[in-house]
């Protein structure tokens, strides 16, 4: 028995026995696992460029505008962190942009996770192989 994730990448259970065509099957569907893997985190990284670029015009302009309150230690000055908060509380792209760099890290993990299933669907395959291999030398 076994699971699959949203993305349709099936889990082995761990008392799973594989034959080498099984084997063989899951060690492909784990690397066209790792392909759209790349895929999906090369899109996300454009759309986290140009969010960026978006939230950083949005912001060059509100720095610099009449009403942006003025950071420093005088009297009617504001810290720059209350002054940031003020900019990205006027930009609406701001949570779009942290959210998707949250999602760009998180399609990262999953890609090193992806890569890492690659390795072992490669022993599973040796291993499959060897034990098959094991049968068939002793008549079975």
């Amino acid at each position: 028995m076994s699971e699959q994730t949203e993305s349709g990448f099936r889990i082995l259970d761990e008392d799973a026995a594989l034959t080498p065509p099984e084997a063989e099957r899951y060690l492909k569907q784990v690397s066209n696992e790792l392909a759209r893997a790349q895929v999906s985190l090369r899109r996300l990284r454009y759309e986290e460029l140009r969010l960026k670029k978006q939230y950083t015009e949005a912001r060059t302009e509100l720095l610099f505008s009449e009403d942006c309150p003025q950071a420093g230690r005088g009297e009617g000055q504001v810290t720059v962190a209350e002054r940031d908060a003020w900019i990205d509380a006027r930009i609406a792209c701001h949570w779009q942009y942290e959210s998707l760099q949250v999602q760009v890290k998180n399609a990262e993990d999953y890609l090193r996770t992806v890569g890492k299933q690659v390795s072992i669907a490669q022993s599973l395959n040796n291993t499959a192989k060897e034990l098959y291999g094991s049968f068939k030398g002793d008549g079975r």
